[in-house]
């Protein structure tokens, strides 16, 4: 059992300590209060405040010393006291107390973990706030060689005062507005786990800030400069402890959280444009071996796919796993390239164009059946060149993001994500007047739904059965419209768009829809295989695709159990 209190550093709050105390009261945990040298109306509160709660103990610092060295001094009486673990907040009422009970179960599983809230902010963060906690985030990734820090600047947490106590009493720790990402990187680096609660975050109109700008920026500055030194002296032991790391499996690859984010794709977008294309290749290829050398369910994936496809008896290398991460990260730039609109006519071969162009004519759209080959994100500047609508079903939550990034960066484009967790009556609707308008609606078929895991197909890829999805088969017969198949795949400097006519329309009677669907399915695999044996290099599923599937007593079919290590 963990024995937890309550952990207020106050500085000049007397306006808004006793609002932040009602709603921490219903909780009926003991509260050490921490004045950081605050003014003598501040002193009175506390004061009035201590004196008539129980619960409450107030301490005193002599004179203002910084946060760090008021919550320290408060972990330091916790752990004298016999607490195990100390709940810090905020005295000015920003972070939302109703999230301590789900923070406090967490250190309850594990009592050696470091659990913080993880901002959700509204509309009334700054936005000079918003990127400056973006740059934070990118330097501790690059501190701690890890995105296991979801967010290092939250002052919402549940301190294991035992470990935070000792790394104190041995370590200088940053004392200001510095403090919560520098004592986070390194209980990080002592080996403590993180954990992190979403959490609402709200700026009072009333707010209180003491963040000096010149000072702090300083001070951050110089605590980033010894994190990045004390990250290169730690490098060892960091890479032997991710290359140690076991991801827990996950049952299906949506299970894997998803790493981007809106400000993510603006700035990668951003240094794209200021820096260019051989600035970001050459950043990628230092991405890229980082990822290569810590992710070895990758690498083992990478190798077994390069595996099934080399003639009998050769045996794939290690740098050819690399060669493929190293197109993938090429990809993205070619990425960036296209969500800034830089894809010109002459960087593409689209042979197949008037066919793409007369079906539009025609009045009736059509599916396009793509896959995780290439960069499908090519066939954007497509439809931005003919001013083809172009509508992509994602599983993605953060489809609305990817819009607005997408929106920022090229007003003029076309086209729109659609998010579908599952495909119900309003989708197909919307779908079917899509297509009646002349859209075409593309979706990937080569990964299994995480709406519908156990709706496969087991059929033949590169010579092993694997599962690939029934829904996108089912989509194309219910909305009875032509079928292609799209490919974008790098030929050189060039890429090489296909367009490949798949049916006029896919009937698909109940009676036989069974060996249908799995006839549909054999077809799209055939052809997909055909192109990785062309470009072997460009199909960017790093996850098990060949997994023992795991049998679906429901439908008697079998699904795929599979690792996304990529993102999708």
């Amino acid at each position: 059992m963990i024995k937890p209190c309550l952990l207020i550093p106050v500085y000049n709050h007397g306006s808004l300590i006793e609002a932040t105390w009602e709603t921490l009261r219903p909780l009926n945990l003991p509260c050490l209060l921490v004045d950081d040298g605050s003014d003598a109306a501040t002193a009175h509160v506390l004061d009035a405040l201590a004196a008539r709660e129980p619960l409450v103990t107030l301490l005193r610092l002599p004179q203002n010393a910084g946060k760090g060295v008021a919550v320290l001094h408060g972990i330091a009486q916790a752990a004298q006291s016999g607490f195990t673990h100390a709940v810090q907040i905020d005295a000015d009422g920003q972070h939302d107390a109703r999230d301590i009970p789900a923070m406090l179960a967490i250190a309850e599983r594990e009592p050696q973990a470091l659990v913080s809230g993880w901002p959700q902010y509204g509309d009334d963060m700054p936005s000079a706030r918003r990127y400056g906690r973006w740059v934070t985030h990118v330097w501790v990734w690059i501190e701690t060689l890890s995105t296991d820090i979801k967010d290092s600047m939250c002052g919402f947490r549940v301190y294991p005062v035992r470990e935070t106590h000792a790394l104190a009493q041995r370590t200088r720790i940053g004392s200001r507005m510095n403090f919560d990402t520098d004592i986070m990187v390194r209980l990080y680096w002592a080996g403590t786990p993180v954990r992190f609660v979403k959490t609402r975050v709200r700026y009072p109109e009333n707010g209180i800030s003491h963040f000096d700008v010149w000072r702090d920026n300083v001070r951050i500055s110089w605590m980033h400069t010894k994190l990045c030194l004390g990250m290169l002296l730690r490098l060892p032991v960091l890479l032997a402890r991710k290359c140690r790391k076991t991801p827990a499996q996950a049952h299906h690859w949506s299970e894997q959280e998803e790493r981007g984010s809106y400000l993510g794709m603006r700035f990668s977008i951003a240094c794209y444009r200021l820096f260019g294309r051989r600035a970001m290749n050459a950043l990628l290829v230092l991405i890229v071996s980082y990822f290569f050398l810590t992710n070895r369910p990758a690498r083992q994936a990478s190798r077994q796919y390069l595996q099934r496809l080399a003639e009998p008896g050769y045996e794939p290398t290690l740098w050819h796993s690399f060669r493929h991460f190293l197109a993938f990260g090429e990809s993205i730039v070619d990425r960036l390239a296209v969500w800034s609109g830089d894809i010109q006519r002459s960087d593409t071969d689209f042979r197949s164009r008037e066919t793409l162009l007369a079906q539009a004519r025609s009045g009736r759209g059509g599916i396009l059946l793509t896959s995780h080959l290439g960069a499908v994100d090519i066939c954007r500047g497509i439809a931005d060149e003919t001013s083809i609508k172009l509508n992509v079903l994602v599983f993605d939550r953060n489809a609305r993001q990817i819009n607005r990034a997408l929106q920022h960066a090229n007003p003029r484009s076309t086209l729109e994500l659609i998010p579908i967790d599952r495909i119900g009556p309003d989708t197909a609707i919307l779908l079917s007047e899509k297509i009646a308008r002349g859209e075409f609606v593309a979706i990937a078929a080569d990964r299994t739904s995480p709406a519908s895991a156990h709706r496969v197909s087991q059929v033949p890829f590169l010579g092993f059965p694997a599962p690939f999805p029934q829904g996108p088969f089912i989509l194309a017969a219910l909305l009875e419209c032509p079928v292609y198949l799209l490919f974008a795949l790098k030929h050189g400097k060039q890429y090489r768009i296909s367009l490949e006519p798949f049916a006029d329309i896919l009937p698909l009677p109940r009676r036989e829809r069974a060996v249908l669907l799995e006839r549909y399915a054999a077809r799209y695999a055939e052809r997909l295989a055909a192109h990785c044996r062309r470009t072997p290099y460009q199909w960017f599923n790093f996850h098990d695709v060949w997994q023992d599937s795991v049998p679906d007593t429901t439908t008697g079919s079998r699904t795929g159990a599979t690792n996304n290590q990529t993102g999708s």
